[in-house]
């Protein structure tokens, strides 16, 4: 695509230059340029993996027609750099005309070969431009990092992966049933587009606060000066936890940027389908956790910002301990509350089908940029169950009957959080609430002696009371959320 795009842009140019060329004579002598830019740069790429295309405007500023000699890469093209001069392809150019007072687009790839080392290196180039004795150069440069590729892998007995380089997914990755996939502290899986994590089998990642294991697109460049492609959602689609998935664990996790987070599929909840604890889920098109009909432990953890419901609970067991449910997305429209709990569903034949629901919410904070932030889809059968208790947290609803609930704060107002994003350009999200939350000292002393240290590892039981919510107010600096 980013090929096609590239070739189209310059065919483009080239008409222009045809059509509407200026008829002058072309002085020759020595062309005195000016580049929109000295460098051009690119953030760091995985090695066979194309670039985003950079362009620099090029300036005759002077009052007469200016002719370059030779346009060429220093390395000869051996780099991975490329360019396409005024319709042109490179990696050497001859005989450019620019006329008086005009301009010329110049636009730069890069996509580099496997560099044999397993940290990221740095690679550099120049265009040198030639016309009579003047040369002038723009300087090129770029990381590139050799990383693990997988295309469609099957894990079929029991592997630990390792943080000692990164691996790229394509398409997916499937452990299969009655086998264990463990990803140790620091191991990063950088998913392609499209890419997805399909468990039958058992997943059992542990991070650790410093080295977290981390889900995440594989862009590592940016859209634009700026913005990152990190903070997009929908960079790939999610990790799907399948009916024979069991016991997985989930500690110390970052997994962002997906079509949905974390995907549970109806099990018996006679066991445990996952322990999520002291992980961000964050930035996603549609949900961050999705789960039908499965017993779940979340704890100590933020589920933020999405395109639908943050959360979707259908039927099942699930309890929050010490969590932060936020919706405060801004690159994408947003529909629903941010947390949504239902015990039926109805069928492809329009009949309802009914799943019993049991959650409690314990010292937690729910809330997002709208005014009511919990949703319940319930029957009216009252045969099927729906035993919901929210427990000192704070509560983002004001309408909403909430049948069961002990010592919580009920409002309109939202929960002053350190940063939701407002510079378009960074969009960056500093959940920790500020000294005036609402939620400071709202939780309940004895639940917070189940995670004493707050998803910053910051101490819950050092002053008046734990705050509702992941963390604890201000304190120490977190991980940027991308």
């Amino acid at each position: 695509m980013r090929q096609s795009l590239f070739a189209t842009v310059a065919a483009l140019l080239l008409l222009a230059s045809l059509v509407g060329g200026c008829k002058e004579d072309v002085v020759a002598g020595e062309a005195h340029l000016r580049f929109s830019v000295d460098t051009v740069s690119f953030d760091t790429l995985f090695s066979g993996i194309g670039s985003t295309t950079a362009w620099v405007i090029i300036y005759n500023t002077d009052d007469r027609p200016a002719h370059i000699d030779n346009v060429n890469l220093l390395s000869g093209g051996t780099t991975g750099f490329r360019f396409n001069l005024d319709g042109d392809p490179g990696p050497s150019l001859s005989n450019i005309r620019i006329p008086a007072g005009d301009s010329l687009f110049l636009f730069v790839e890069f996509t580099s070969t496997e560099q044999g080392h397993p940290q990221p290196v740095y690679l550099e180039d120049a265009l040198v431009f030639t016309s009579g004795a003047n040369v002038q150069t723009l300087h090129l440069d770029a990381w590139s990092w050799d990383a693990i590729r997988w295309n469609g892998k099957t894990i079929l007995a029991d592997t630990t992966l390792t943080g000692s380089r990164p691996i790229v997914l394509y398409d997916s990755l499937v452990v299969a049933e009655n086998v264990t996939l463990s990803l140790q502290e620091g191991t990063t899986l950088y998913m392609h587009d499209g890419a997805r994590v399909l468990v039958y089998g058992r997943l059992d990642a542990r991070g650790s606060l410093e080295n977290p294991v981390t889900f995440r697109g594989d862009r590592l460049d940016e859209v634009f000066i700026g913005l990152p492609y990190a903070y997009y959602p929908g960079q790939w689609y999610y990790i799907q936890l399948k009916a024979t998935s069991f016991d997985n664990v989930l500690d110390h996790v970052r997994i962002s940027g997906g079509y949905y987070g974390l995907v549970a599929d109806s099990s018996s909840t006679d066991r445990l389908k996952v322990s999520l604890t002291n992980s961000v889920l964050h930035n996603h098109v549609y949900n961050s956790l999705f789960s039908v009909c499965n017993k779940l432990e979340v704890a100590n953890s933020l589920l933020s910002n999405s395109g639908e419901y943050t959360v979707f609970l259908l039927g099942g067991e699930a309890r929050f301990t010490h969590c932060t449910l936020a919706n405060h997305i801004n690159l994408i429209t947003r529909e629903g509350p941010t947390l949504v709990l239902a015990n039926a569903l109805l069928d492809a034949k329009e009949q309802e089908v009914h799943y019993p629901l049991q959650a409690t919410f314990r010292n937690c904070l729910i809330t997002g940029s709208q005014v009511e932030e919990i949703g319940f889809a319930f029957t009216e059968n009252k045969a099927v169950s729906a035993d919901v208790l929210f427990s000192h947290s704070l509560l983002r609803s004001t309408n909403l009957p909430i049948p069961r609930r002990d010592s919580c704060l009920r409002t309109a107002a939202t929960a002053r959080f350190l940063s939701l994003g407002e510079d378009f350009n960074q969009n960056v999200y500093d959940f920790r609430i500020d000294s005036l939350s609402l939620a400071r000292n709202l939780g309940s002393r004895s639940v917070a002696l189940e995670y004493p240290f707050d998803l910053a590892g910051r101490s819950r039981l050092a002053d008046e009371a734990p705050d509702a919510g992941a963390y604890e107010a201000a304190g120490k600096p977190i991980l940027p959320l991308e």
